[in-house]
This record gives structure tokens, C-alpha cells and sequence, in this order.
């Protein structure tokens, strides 16, 4: 691997450069020859007040991989900051974009359950969508639908449709049990039962069982 013409303290400053492609490439080079070095300078990254540096930062730790997930974790659990937060879950799908067949380890599980109830709905709608990316990998989708399936028991409408639409696309017998036993539930609200519905006939056209 030839060595990048910049040096780690170049690449840093330019993290928070206007120009995004320059972001971008300051990021890969980062975590291809300074990786030891950029990993808690990412993730302090993440407490900058700029949505660019702070997204930059996701992105970078996506790159250096699951080698940045326990420190993902113990930043969600620690920080009382929502922003924060959100971009801990958000780095989990940039590491599962760049390494998909890697599997995370059980903790992240109980971190997105814990997520999905947060009071902030920034941080609960992105581990949503974080467990819908990761119910449509192999490594992860058995351990991602009993989380799925439970979301639908929430009282928050959007999440309980997030939720529907993710599993509208997976096979799973389980998967079925929970979209029909909400179709037919007459104790819930008429618009879960639609969305069940919907998504039953979503998977009849997928030919899903």
C-alpha cells in the first residue's frame, strides 16, 4: 500500500473541509494508513456541532470497520447527547455497507432495542431503519426480525410502520404469524391493521411465505 501524500494532520483538518468530495477522501485515506490514529479522533468527531464534520465522521468509522463498534457502543450508552447517539447507530449501517457479511456482536442487538425506545425520535427512527438494512443481510437477519416484530407492538404509528415495511420484504414464517395476527386484530388501530394488511399483500406479490 503506497503511502498517502498527506499526513495523518492534514487529513484531519480536511475532515471538516466545504468541499465533500475532499471530506470523503480524507476519510479513506484515514482509514486505510492511519487507523490506530483516526479511531478516537472519529469518534470525537462525533460531538462536533457541524452536520458535516459530525456525518464525515460516520462515515470514516463505517470505513475502519467493526473494529469501531465496541467504541460505537459504549458512546450510545454513555452520552446523554441525541445527536450523538443517532450517529452511533448511523455508523453501525456504514460498518454493515462496507462489511456485510461480517456479523456484529451480540451487544448491538440490545443497543437498537434500547434505541428504538429513546425519547428522541431522531435516534429512535434510525435504529429502525438501521434494523430494516440489517434484516436484509444473511449474518444478521434471524437475530434482527424478533426485533422487528416487537416494534410493532409500539404505540408510535410511524415505527410501527417502519417496522411493518421492513418485514413486508423478508422471508420468514414468523414474519407471516406477525402480519396476519395484526391484520386481523380488531383491539388495534384500524391504520396498523391497514398497514399489516398492506404488507401481507406486499409479500403475496414478492411470492414471500
Amino acid at each position: 500500500m503506497d503511502s498517502p501524500s498527506q499526513s495523518f494532520d492534514q487529513l484531519l483538518a480536511d475532515l471538516a473541509h466545504p468541499n465533500p468530495n475532499i471530506r470523503d477522501n480524507a476519510c479513506t485515506l484515514m482509514a486505510e494508513h492511519f487507523a490506530d490514529q483516526a479511531l478516537p479522533q472519529l469518534i470525537s468527531l462525533l460531538h462536533d456541532p457541524d452536520p458535516a464534520v459530525y456525518r464525515t465522521a460516520v462515515k470514516g468509522l463505517g470505513i475502519l470497520g467493526h473494529q469501531s463498534v465496541p467504541h460505537l457502543l459504549e458512546l450510545f450508552e454513555t452520552s446523554d447527547n441525541g445527536t450523538v447517539k443517532a450517529c452511533c447507530i448511523k455508523a453501525l449501517v456504514q460498518v454493515s455497507v462496507n462489511f456485510p457479511t461480517q456479523a456484529f456482536p451480540a451487544q448491538t442487538m440490545d443497543v437498537l432495542e434500547k434505541a428504538l425506545d429513546e425519547a428522541n425520535p431522531v435516534v429512535a427512527q434510525s435504529a429502525l431503519m438501521t434494523l430494516g438494512h440489517l434484516s436484509k443481510q444473511d449474518s444478521e437477519k434471524e437475530r434482527v426480525i424478533p426485533l422487528l416484530i416487537k416494534a410493532c407492538e409500539r404505540d408510535n404509528i410511524a415505527h410501527v410502520q417502519g417496522a411493518l415495511m421492513a418485514l413486508a420484504e423478508l422471508d420468514a414464517p414468523l414474519v407471516t404469524d406477525c402480519l396476519e395476527k395484526l391484520a386481523s386484530d380488531m383491539g388495534k388501530d384500524s391504520l396498523v391493521r391497514e398497514m399489516a394488511q398492506a404488507s401481507l399483500e406486499r409479500r403475496e406479490s414478492l411470492n414471500l411465505g
